[in-house]
């Protein structure tokens, strides 16, 4: 399924306007977190690459999935939070402080990480070679520079030099990324509208799977290293929910529509889980007062 150049340049450029909104809502002050509980900022931050990989992987090799779309869960497993996992952890009562940092800077990392990651399990499951799909590292590095450094860059700087209007527009931003959201989710549904039922089906238990290890993997590594209950909570709310926009927009840049359709469905799957675990965790099994500091 082909893509014109349009599409392939109108989504990254989108992408960017939404990164670029990002960097509006960050400040250096943000990053003190690092230094000051490193363990659990390294934690959370490490997770999308090391806990959700290894999970897609996994799912793709139980599922026995095609290589289009085993590859496109892999690739959703290598993406960062995204604003998302802030404002479930809002709602979840959890640490946000915390969940701003590891959102900011497992997407500041995501351009080196993330064609890693996609280049290696890509070899993987395809040892030989065989498959028409070429997985560039460096152009895909280059892109994500592009449409994520870039854009967050100049987001700060210009928060900092004028923090008045940086405010002003990042809530109009923040619309525009739940807009553009649902634009390419509608996108990667049409384009693969033939056998959209089929290969939903196919790839939904994949996903649910593959988040619901996050969520688990998410909470309890945490809580083996002796992390609090309250960011413990809040490190498995990020670890399993990822920056799909990025995934979707990186599957159609370098691979094509089919590749994107595990983003798009874990886009869905991913409001559902997370509402339902900020509800549980917000409401059901709240903290207890003296812990919630």
């Amino acid at each position: 399924m082909q893509l014109g150049a349009v599409e392939k340049g109108l989504l990254p450029a989108l992408l960017a306007i939404v990164m670029l909104g990002m960097g509006f809502g960050l400040a250096i002050g943000d990053f003190r977190r690092i230094f000051t509980t490193p363990l659990q900022t390294l934690v959370g931050t490490l997770g999308h690459f090391v806990i959700m990989p290894l999970a897609a992987y996994a799912v793709v090799l139980i599922l026995g999935l095609e290589y289009e779309l085993a590859l496109g869960v892999i690739l959703v497993g290598s993406c960062p939070s995204g604003t998302t996992s802030n404002l479930v952890n809002y709602l979840a009562k959890g640490d946000v402080a915390l969940a701003v940092v590891i959102t900011a800077l497992s997407t500041l990392l995501c351009p080196l990480l993330t064609p890693v990651i996609v280049t290696f399990f890509g070899s993987l499951l395809d040892p030989t070679g065989a498959s028409v799909m070429q997985i560039s590292f460096v152009e895909m590095l280059k892109t994500v520079v592009v449409i994520i450094v870039l854009p967050i860059s100049i987001g700060m700087a210009v928060k900092h030099k004028f923090p008045n209007i940086a405010q002003k527009i990042e809530t109009p931003y923040k619309i525009f990324s739940i807009l553009f959201l649902v634009f390419v989710v509608a996108f990667v549904t049409y384009k693969n509208r033939d056998n959209f039922i089929e290969m939903v089906l196919l790839v939904g238990l994949a996903v649910i799977l593959h988040n619901t290890f996050g969520f688990i993997a998410g909470y309890l590594f945490p809580k083996v290293l002796g992390i609090a209950e309250k960011q413990a909570r809040t490190i498995s709310i990020e670890v399993a929910i990822q920056n799909t926009t990025l995934g979707m927009t990186l599957a159609i840049q370098f691979f094509g529509p089919k590749v994107a359709l595990p983003s798009a469905i874990f886009s869905i799957w991913m409001y559902i889980a997370g509402i339902a675990m900020a509800l549980f965790w917000g409401y059901v099994v709240p903290l207890k007062e003296e812990k919630a500091a």
